[in-house]
């Protein structure tokens, strides 16, 4: 007997090591393609290329009819319902519209690992316009993350059964698409990654600096700008002798202050002035801002009567306000706010 259990002759031998190497050999190739499927995800640029990769490259690792894909927000909003074989057209509309309603009712049953009958689509009235060449039955895995949280959902529609192996491999694919949709949302995955830019991080936060510093860096001021006869006086400021009011257009008068010193020129006579009240530039900014002035000194004791420009002396203002100077006339010349009244 032993002799001829040994026998390379034997018939029935042969046949049972065949048998046994197809299978192992089914097997394998099975795994291999699970494996090389999970590698694949390591490389996908976004959610699109990852559900058209699972629905067409599955059937190497378990043989399937029809093949569904889907993805899903922490709302359990449907996304990217892709379907084997079906590409978005005006003419796939109603397939990709049934394959959402799919997704939407095993999103909401709270199925794990489930074998899907007929039994449970005939159930589901919203499912009643199945495709007729689609069996009613398959393997519903859900995609859920280490978090718990579900991501998705697979679905494989035959009509043949499922053995235990192959869903216990396709738990593991599941949870690892899941992972790479959770990758791909924190956009720390594929070619679309969203990594911190320090470099411009950087810049923005040296660029701030800087324009926060400029408020502290005082610029001198000796310039030169229009100004005229304002025809009443700034609000709560009361009138005094030796005093007239201005107007001084904003992007000319951001260095005035009270005490600030004003000098105005008129019929080759010079007059010496000093603020002592001026309206803030913010609220000016559309306006001239307004001005009272004391008069120090003028050569016959008394106010200049009119003038078309006076210059400021010895005065100072925060780096930004001066060149903001520049930004502002021009935007009251757009607005037709330039010329005087």
């Amino acid at each position: 007997m032993t002799q001829e259990i040994h026998d390379p002759g034997s018939d029935d031998l042969q046949a049972a090591y065949a048998t046994a190497d197809q299978q192992d050999s089914v097997g394998m190739r099975a795994l291999a393609g699970l494996f090389l499927l999970e590698h694949e995800f390591r490389r996908v640029p976004d959610q699109p290329h990852l559900a058209r990769l699972i629905v067409n490259r599955l059937n190497r690792f378990a043989p399937y009819d029809c093949a569904l894909f889907w993805t899903s927000s922490n709302a359990g909003r449907i996304h990217n319902v892709t379907i084997s074989g079906v590409e978005p057209t005006k003419d796939t509309k109603p397939v990709l519209k049934w394959g959402g309603q799919v997704a939407r009712w095993l999103a909401k049953s709270g199925l794990g690992n489930t074998q899907i009958g007929p039994e449970m689509i005939d159930d589901e009235k919203k499912l009643a316009d199945w495709p007729v060449n689609i069996a009613k039955s398959g393997l519903y895995v859900p995609l859920i993350g280490q978090d718990g949280r579900m991501r998705g959902g697979i679905l494989l529609l035959r009509a043949a059964p499922w053995a235990q192996p192959v869903r216990v491999m396709m738990d593991q694919l599941g949870e690892a698409a899941a992972y790479t949709v959770r990758a791909l949302d924190l956009g720390v995955h594929g070619r679309a990654a969203k990594r911190v830019n320090w470099i411009g991080l950087t810049s923005g936060l040296a660029l701030l600096a800087i324009i926060a510093g400029s408020f502290f860096v005082p610029m001198p001021v000796n310039v030169d700008v229009p100004a005229r006869l304002a025809t009443a006086p700034p609000a709560d400021a009361p009138r005094g002798p030796a005093q007239i009011d201005l107007l001084v257009p904003p992007a000319g008068a951001m260095a005035l202050a009270p005490g600030t010193r004003l000098r105005i020129r008129h019929q080759n006579m010079d007059y010496q002035l000093e603020v002592e009240h001026v309206t803030n530039w913010l609220v000016a900014l559309f306006d001239d801002r307004k001005v009272r002035a004391r008069v120090v000194a003028s050569p016959d004791g008394l106010a200049p009567p009119a003038f078309e420009r006076l210059t400021i002396e010895n005065a100072h203002t925060p780096l930004a306000f001066y060149v903001m100077r520049g930004p502002v006339r021009a935007m009251r010349a757009y607005l037709g706010l330039g010329a005087p009244r």
